[in-house]
């Protein structure tokens, strides 16, 4: 079973992908505005309209201190602060991840207003207080620890602060079996359905939840990212492997059915920190 670093070191949006992608624009490396990025470094479900809805939900502006969670290639953290103004941070587990993060950042001008950490998410480096939004983006799913990560999440945000992130949500009819290929093939450490994410919120003490259901979307977005990895193979191939490509396709292929089977959605969590 692949781990989660090797996972996203060998993923198909890569900090090479990306680079290519700009050459075959006509784009020069060196010459980059923050704009040039945005179509390549969401790896994340919705691209920019999905980093719009988390801004309006939680009320994210100039003066917000801002934490993206598990930010990996750091494309909504850059976004952020480039168009609303707000300092943001990011945090992954995963080095080369936190490195290109910084090194993109760089190119686009941005190393001012955006930094990142390689750390734990169940294990913040963060003073308490330290931020007054918190955001992230399908990433939960391969933290087991909800519990650790909702009570960091908790410290970390201010009083009164808001805590929007999104994330799949399994429906009673995931079956183990599929749940397993998921944890072998796509690093799902603990997929839980809404109530569950419910409780654990709840239990970390914070308030006003609401919830949106993301499902129908992410059903047609996935198909289309599907598409886009199989027309990525050969690069992929090159930098990884047959096997290795192979071997995420696989597992993609059974995440977008039991999408499309509607034993797997996604959802969008909105909560407080309250007083």
């Amino acid at each position: 079973m692949v781990d989660i670093l090797t996972y996203y070191d060998q993923h198909p949006i890569n900090e090479h992908a990306v680079h290519k992608s700009l050459l075959r624009e006509g784009k020069s490396l060196e010459h980059l505005v923050p704009e040039d990025l945005f179509p390549y470094d969401q790896d994340h479900y919705g691209g920019l309209d999905a980093v719009d809805a988390l801004v309006r939900c939680a009320s994210i502006g100039a003066g917000d201190r801002v934490l993206d969670v598990c930010s990996g290639l750091g494309g909504p953290a850059r976004y952020l602060a480039h168009r609303h103004g707000c300092s943001v941070t990011g945090i992954d587990i995963n080095r080369s991840r936190a490195l290109a993060s910084r090194r993109l950042t760089r190119r686009v001008g941005l190393q001012n207003k955006v930094s990142f950490v390689c750390g734990n998410a169940t294990r913040m480096p963060f003073l308490n207080e330290s931020f007054t939004r918190i955001v992230s983006q399908e990433a939960f799913l391969h933290v087991g620890n909800k519990v650790a990560l909702f009570s960091n999440c908790h410290r970390v945000l201010i009083t009164g602060g808001c805590f929007v992130f999104t994330d799949w949500v399994a429906s009673p009819r995931l079956s183990d079996r599929e749940r397993a290929l998921l944890e072998k093939g796509m690093v799902a450490a603990a997929i839980h359905q809404e109530s569950e994410y419910l409780d654990y919120l709840r239990a970390a003490e914070f308030s006003d939840v609401e919830v949106e259901n993301l499902s129908v979307w992410w059903g047609k977005i996935l198909r289309e990212r599907l598409e886009m990895y199989l027309e990525k193979s050969e690069e992929t191939e090159r930098l990884f492997g047959v096997a290795r490509y192979r071997e995420f396709m696989d597992a993609y292929e059974i995440f977008v059915g039991v999408i499309e089977e509607g034993k797997l959605g996604g959802a969008r969590f909105t909560a407080f920190r309250p007083a």
